[in-house]
């Protein structure tokens, strides 16, 4: 919905304007003009970076999957350890454990154009991240990660419709968690795949970060301030995308179990990991994902 316009109040010029009637003074029935008074600017509110942050996050569709994330796995958390707790295990506990399984499906409705970002991926090449001298990671990128979650999407609608219109989808829902098991099996590969060609950006980044050292020091050799000042620039900015790097892969790993698990084709009923393990590599994955965005936010 568009905001709404507020009309802005007259000026005290608009309001003569529109007067028919003409001002006199009460001696000598002369016309008296108005004295112009300027309008005083608007001063802008004082910048708040929390509600920046948070505006930025619900203004796109992954940051704001990852602050689902929180809410789920929190959620699972909390449920977990008031379970044995004489007060809540039959109050808060399970209604923490209703808000997160709700809040799970609520996320695999934003994967509903996953499909579509996944093509153009796999089209553009864009989820190498950017250009790279080592020419396996935009290959890893568009045919191993791209290319892998344009089957995950698809596999993950139907599972989906088979949990929720058991009915309409003539799916029971032992065939679903087959679906969803064969989702995770791609969904895997995409994780291995991330994995590899962040390594390779690892890798890259730290000869480009040697080399700024040795050309740090030869400015500094000649004494060049402006040469270094732009040297120290850039090694600024591959720090910052070697940070980034690092959180990625640290995803990576806390994913490949989960990932693991549920590719397995009895993970319902019976599971490799327990519900703990499992869900607490989430809740960490969840929170680290939180701390990269905000990382890849800051200057």
């Amino acid at each position: 919905m568009p905001p709404l316009q507020k009309r802005k109040s007259g000026s005290p010029e608009d309001e003569d304007a529109n007067d028919p009637l003409e001002h006199e003074n009460s001696t000598g029935g002369q016309q008296v003009q108005k004295s112009e008074t300027k309008p005083q600017p608007t001063l802008a509110p004082a910048p708040l970076p929390l509600l920046d942050t948070v505006n930025t996050f619900g203004a796109q569709t992954f940051t704001t999957d990852q602050g689902l994330k929180i809410i789920q796995w929190s959620s699972w958390a909390i449920s977990y350890l008031t379970a044995s707790s004489k007060h809540h295990k039959e109050t808060l506990s399970p209604a923490l454990r209703k808000l997160s399984g709700e809040v799970s499906f609520t996320r695999y409705v934003l994967r509903f154009y996953g499909f579509f970002q996944s093509l153009d991926g796999y089209r553009s090449g864009s989820w190498a991240g950017g250009s790279w001298d080592n020419p396996k990671i935009a290959k890893i990128a568009k045919y191993l990660m791209a290319g892998s979650m344009l089957f995950y999407y698809p596999l993950e609608h139907v599972a989906y419709a088979g949990w929720q219109l058991p009915t309409l989808s003539k799916f029971s829902r032992d065939n679903a968690n087959k679906i969803s098991a064969l989702s995770c099996v791609f969904w895997t590969t995409y994780i291995i795949s991330d994995f590899w060609a962040s390594c390779l950006k690892w890798n890259e980044l730290k000869t480009k970060m040697n080399d700024l050292g040795r050309l740090l020091a030869t400015k500094k050799r000649d004494d060049d301030k402006a040469g270094m000042m732009e040297v120290e620039q850039e090694r600024h900015a591959i720090a910052k995308k070697i940070r980034l790097v690092k959180l990625q892969v640290i995803r990576c790993l806390l994913f490949i179990l989960p990932s693991v698990n549920w590719s397995l084709p009895n993970w319902a009923t019976n599971p490799l990991l327990g519900e703990l393990p499992l869900n607490g590599l989430m809740l960490a994955e969840a929170y680290t994902s939180v701390y990269q965005s905000l990382v890849g936010m800051q200057a």
